[in-house]
């Protein structure tokens, strides 16, 4: 008993960058779940006799979970905890990784994808939680930030290491492969985050319009997620058929592309870090459909196309990284936190179904150049809610400021959590 208790003091006191990196790698594998279908798609397709339509479900299987249930799972989360959660989804993921691997039928491979999709909404939506309740100040928001490019990371780390490997081991073998990696990491997490209390819920009324800020989060994420996963996926087909680049160097243009949204997020978390507002990142959205020009047009060098490309996705994450650093603001009870991640998970996930269908369809009717239209249509309305949600934020906290007891400051609206933060440590490490 004594040995536990002194374990769980030294996890509480050790520094906030031990458990930041091992969290963001926790959603970076599960990221790698997701995008595991896609590089060994031929080879699931010829063993299993899949039609095109039968692989698209498997992979988007996951997606559609998280577009069902991420609400839900949100208040699942709140009541289970956001540690356990997040560990039960690594879990989970792994057991239905073996699943895939296993499966000798459609039927079966989309049974474990769904079962997998849904430890994939645990890690998404607890992992946020668990770094808004270890973090605080600029550490949280950069701690949020370097979450957001959890999603392109993985995605790339799937397709570069996928793609490797499927010459020389069969979809089997890759997909157990990616079972590993989420069953060390939730042992990994067990030891190393601190344990962190059940937010307590006070079965009190809600005036209306509570989650009109993680709503306006929500629809942000979603616009954004949109833009940037169609972007990725009519990319390659514009460059085969309208540039005619080989498929070899295709790939390497898109891989360049989808690193630039993981660099767009570093970048978020780097300012916020340093102490920048949200609302100062939005003005950069303006650079998404103006790239959106040379990047989709045949008149302009394949250098400069791609690179115009990776300006969209780079700015694209770093908004996408804002609008997570931007949810403990969006809500006053740091019991909610829980809740509007599983609104953003699911409105974010919607999103990202939607976008290839809407661009493909538009672009079949006008043509490539409507692609800046779309994203000027869809990031500007994402920019332009983020952009709200920060200052309703604002003028919430300067508001509870001036009329709170004591006239104690809140910021951004975070007091609550950040109290939360310090009881629960002053519990953890009192002797």
């Amino acid at each position: 008993m004594r040995v536990r208790k002194r374990r769980s003091q030294r996890r509480a006191s050790a520094s906030p960058w031990t458990y930041v990196p091992a969290t963001w790698l926790a959603g970076v594998l599960a990221a790698v779940g997701l995008g595991a279908v896609a590089p060994v798609g031929s080879a699931l397709r010829a063993s299993l006799g899949l039609s095109d339509g039968a692989l698209a479900w498997a992979t988007s299987s996951i997606t559609a979970v998280s577009a069902a249930l991420g609400i839900p799972a949100g208040w699942w989360v709140r009541r289970f905890g956001a540690q356990r959660a997040l560990s039960w989804g690594l879990f989970v993921m792994s057991v239905a990784a073996v699943g895939s691997a296993a499966a000798g039928s459609w039927e079966l491979l989309l049974g474990a994808r769904i079962a997998e999709g849904v430890g994939y909404l645990l890690v998404f939506v607890a992992g946020p939680v668990v770094l808004t309740r270890l973090t605080q100040g600029g550490l949280r928001s950069a701690a949020l930030a370097l979450w957001g490019t959890c999603v392109p990371t993985g995605l790339a780390i799937a397709a570069v290491a996928g793609g490797a490997l499927e010459s020389v081991w069969t979809s089997n073998q890759w997909l157990a492969l990616t079972a590993l990696g989420p069953l060390i990491m939730a042992g990994v997490l067990m030891a190393v985050l601190p344990p962190i209390p059940r937010a307590v819920v006070r079965r009190t009324h809600r005036e209306a319009g509570t989650w009109n800020g993680a709503l306006r989060l929500g629809v942000a994420y979603g616009s954004l997620s949109l833009v940037g996963v169609a972007v990725v996926m009519v990319l390659p087909t514009f460059l085969l058929e309208q540039r005619e680049a080989t498929a070899a160097v295709t790939g390497a243009v898109v891989a360049v592309v989808c690193l630039g949204s993981a660099v767009g997020g570093l970048v978020a978390s780097w300012l916020l870090r340093r102490g920048s507002a949200f609302s100062s990142l939005v003005p950069l959205g303006a650079l998404m459909p103006v790239a959106c020009l040379p990047a989709f047009s045949a008149e302009f060098p394949l250098a400069v196309s791609g690179g115009a490309a990776t300006l969209v996705l780079g700015v694209d994450g770093l908004l996408i990284s804002a609008v997570f650093a931007a949810v403990p603001a969006s809500v006053s009870r740091a019991e909610d936190v829980d809740v509007a991640n599983g609104i953003l998970n699911q409105l974010g996930s919607v999103g990202i179904l939607l976008g290839p269908p809407v661009f493909g369809l538009v672009i079949a009717a006008a043509g490539w150049g409507a692609v800046a239209a779309l994203v000027l249509v869809f990031g500007g309305l994402g920019a332009i809610l983020l952009l709200t949600a920060a200052r309703t934020s604002a003028s919430g906290s300067a508001a509870e400021s001036s009329n709170g007891p004591g006239g104690r400051e809140r910021r951004n609206g975070a007091e609550p959590l950040a109290k939360a933060a310090d009881v629960s440590k002053r519990q953890r490490t009192r002797p």
